[in-house]
Formats: structure tokens, sequence, C-alpha cells
């Protein structure tokens, strides 16, 4: 077993297995993928949604499988940085770096921007008509974002403990709008399985759209050296949310696009997914609390990412990839303090400039901010699929048809999710967000290569 731990002032073996699963689950939203997910898919592949959505299930399971060959071998806390090194050696560390450390800072972004969105939509919903403008979306942004990291800052922990009560609170809202859809709404399963409305292109388009809310589900890899018994912990930590949760949301997928696909003049009015679905039930007394409950779920998923992304910053820079300042771990509460104030910082700034600043709402901020979160993934994933294959076929004595084969399937499905913003880009500034990524991944490749050979000259002097 291999130990990669960044910094020992961590609480090293003190997550128990219940805690990490409760934050994994948090973190990916079960409320938000009940309403947005079949929502999505409906907008691209109509009735066919479905199968899209299978489709991604399926890819991100292997993803999740050849993740789990990494996290049953080898302990660390830095997510697939960490992992990445055990094959390809000493510069896969770097190209996993420069691709994860701005993707975590834009994947709170966007979250912090999306718990604006509903925030603002319950107060449009009560009377606040203003909710949505510059003014108060600042305002929403600004306190969600000091929030999450000031429970972050009181250690992991509290984190778990206060993630997992807002999921709980914010769930059972969009499980009682589904079931009371597939009760009382038209589910028309003849019409969704006999394809009639497939295309290649749709279908394809899907599997982006259903690929997009798996980014970043093995993120919990980043807590291995703070749990117990990790390397059982963490694996089942990562395959409940293609497996589980990828299930619950295919299940909701077939339930609700129907209903969703005949209300396209609704949804294109601004008028919510789950508002839509809640009143074609019979329940629409929890449209307009649906949106509130869904801010809670999100807010619980940024609490998590905070937990997550700053384990990554800590292993970078403990690796000399950035600042050693970056691996200061409070002695009180056991949090990486300096780290949760690196990613939060630019997480808060950000957003509110390009609300204050630029005249995209709220909602086209988010779907920029979204948009460029899938594409910085899509380097990480490619790796650890291809890498995954590399260390099981070491392992055994001839190569795998059936391993090889998957590791090819994940790895052309994640690299789908860049080219398709390339051949179907959407209006600007979507169309330049594949390049904005690449930009900004050499730009942050070239510093990491940077600071790493001036560590060594500085080590070799000394």
């Amino acid at each position: 077993m291999t130990e990669d731990i960044a910094d020992a002032d961590l609480q090293l073996g003190h997550l128990s297995g219940a805690q990490v699963m409760g934050l994994s689950v948090a973190s990916f939203i079960p409320a938000v993928g009940l309403s947005a997910v079949p929502a999505f898919l409906a907008a691209y592949s109509g009735r066919s949604s479905w199968l899209a959505m299978a489709a991604s299930v399926l890819a991100f399971t292997i993803i999740g499988l050849f993740v789990s060959v990494f996290a049953r071998r080898f302990i660390g806390t830095g997510s697939l940085y960490s992992y990445i090194r055990h094959v390809f050696g000493t510069w896969s560390p770097l190209v996993i770096a420069a691709a994860m450390i701005p993707g975590y800072l834009v994947a709170i972004m966007t979250l912090v921007l999306s718990v604006g969105l509903y925030v603002g939509s319950f107060l449009v919903s009560v009377g606040v008509t203003d909710a949505a403008g510059p003014g108060i979306q600042l305002v929403i942004v600004v306190v969600a974002t000091l929030i999450a990291m000031a429970i972050a800052f009181r250690g992991i922990d509290v984190s778990v403990r206060t993630s997992v009560i807002l999921t709980i609170v914010s769930v059972p809202v969009m499980v009682i709008i589904t079931i009371a859809t597939a009760l009382h709404g038209n589910l028309d399963l003849a019409g969704q399985f006999s394809l009639s409305d497939f295309t290649p292109n749709s279908f394809l388009q899907g599997v982006a759209i259903g690929s997009a809310f798996f980014i970043g589900f093995e993120s919990t890899a980043a807590l291995g050296a703070e749990t117990r018994n990790p390397t059982r912990a963490i694996p089942r930590a990562i395959m409940v949310i293609p497996v589980v949760l990828g299930l619950v949301y295919l299940a909701a997928t077939v339930i609700q696009v129907p209903t969703l696909v005949d209300a396209a003049d609704k949804l294109a009015l601004g008028i919510s997914p789950n508002a839509v679905l809640a009143e074609a039930a019979g329940v629409g007394f929890l449209s307009n609390v649906s949106d509130l409950v869904l801010a809670v779920a999100v807010f619980a998923s940024l609490i998590g990412f905070f937990n997550y992304g700053s384990r990554v910053v800590v292993s970078a820079a403990a690796d000399g990839l950035m600042p050693s300042v970056l691996t200061k771990v409070s002695k009180r509460y056991k949090s990486p303090v300096a780290a949760i104030a690196f990613i939060g910082i630019p997480s808060l700034i950000a957003p509110a400039l390009l609300i204050w600043a630029t005249s995209s709402t709220p909602l086209e901020i988010y779907g920029y901010m979204a948009t460029l979160l899938v594409y910085f993934w899509v380097i990480p994933y490619f790796l650890i699929c291809i890498g995954g294959a590399v260390l099981l076929n070491r392992s055994k004595a001839r190569k795998s048809v059936i391993i090889n084969l998957g590791a090819a399937l994940a790895a052309i499905t994640v690299l789908w999710l860049f080219v398709n913003g390339i051949l179907n880009p959407g209006p600007a500034p979507l169309d330049a967000l594949p390049y904005v990524m690449v930009g900004t991944f050499v730009v942050f490749l070239i510093g990491f290569a940077v600071s790493v050979r001036s560590a060594r000259n500085t080590r070799t002097i000394q």
C-alpha cells in the first residue's frame, strides 16, 4: 500500500465510511439532479433522452471502476493528482494539476452562481421582483461563499454534518414531485422506448449533457488519507455516484421527460422544470418552495467541493507546484486553511465581477461556467482511464481485452465532451470556451513546471 499524504497535520484516518459516503452523495446534489437532469436532456434528446442518460451512466460507471483501481491500491490527499504518478511518472501529476486546480475553482464558482439562481428564483416567486438583478445576486454570492468557507474552515466533521443535514432536508420535495409525476403524469413509455425521435446527433448531445452531471464524482478520493479503511470506503463513495445516483437520474428521466417535452413552451418562458412538473402532477403548492430547497442542496455541495479542492491544492503545494504556504493546516480544526482561502477568494471575486461588470444575466453566466467546468475534467478522466488499464494489465500475465475496451470506451466518451463543444458550438461566448480551457491549462502547466524546476534547483544549491 502506497501513501501520498500531503500534510500529517490533517486528521489522518478520522472519517468513517458512512461520513465519506454521506459527503459524496451530498456533493452531487440529488435534489438538483432530479430536477435538472431530465430537463436538460429533454431539450436536446426529446423522448429518447433515457437512452442518452443510460449511456452516460454506463460510461461513468466504467470511469469510476478505473478510478477505483487506484483507490484500492493507493492512499492520498490529491485525488487523481495523487494517483496518476504511479503509472505515468513525474510528468503526469503536473498535467492533472494544471486541469484540476482551475477546474475546482470553476466548480466552486458554478455552485456559487447556482445558489444565487435558486435563491433569486424563490425570492421572485414571493414578490421580490428584482431578486434576479445584479444587486441581490451579488449579495447572495458573497454571503454563500463566505459561509461555505467558514464551515470548511471549521473542519471536516462540521462540513460533513452540515452537508448531510442539508441534503436530507432538500431531497424529499423533489422526490415527492417525481413520484407525483409518475402517478399522475403522462409516462408515454411506448413513445419513449420506440425511439421515434432518435437521431445520432441528438443522442450524442444528450450523452454530453448527461455526463456533465457526473463531473468531479471521484472527488472524495481527496479524503483518502483522512478516512478509516480508505481502500474500502473511498471506492464505495466514488461508485455510489454513477451507480446509485446515476440509476436514480435515469429513472427520473423516464418519469419526467414526456411531461417536460409537452411543456416546452412553458419552459421557454422561463418557468422552472420543477414548477412545471409540480403543476402537472397536482402538487403545485411545492413549486415555489422547491427553488429554496434546491438552493439548500447546492449549498451542501459547495461545502463538499471546498473540502475536496483544498486537499488537491495542499497536495500540489507539498510537491512544489505551488507556494508552500498553501500547505498550512489549522492546529485547532485540522483544516487546510490557506488552501481553502486560495480557492475561496477567487471564487468569491470572479462571480461577483461577472455579475456586476457584464451585461450577461446570472443564468447566462452560470451556463458559461458550468460548460467550462466540463472541459477541465476531460484530461484527468482520459488519463485515469488509460492509466487504470495500464495498471491492471501490469498485474496480469496477459492483457485483458475487456479492460482495454472499457478504457477505450470511457476515454472516447470523455473526449467527446470536449469535441462536442467544438463541433456543436453554442452562441458566443460558449463557442470560445474550449479554447479558454486549453489556454488556462497551458498557463497553469507552464507555471507548475517552472515552480517545480525552481524548487529542484534550490534543493540542489542547498
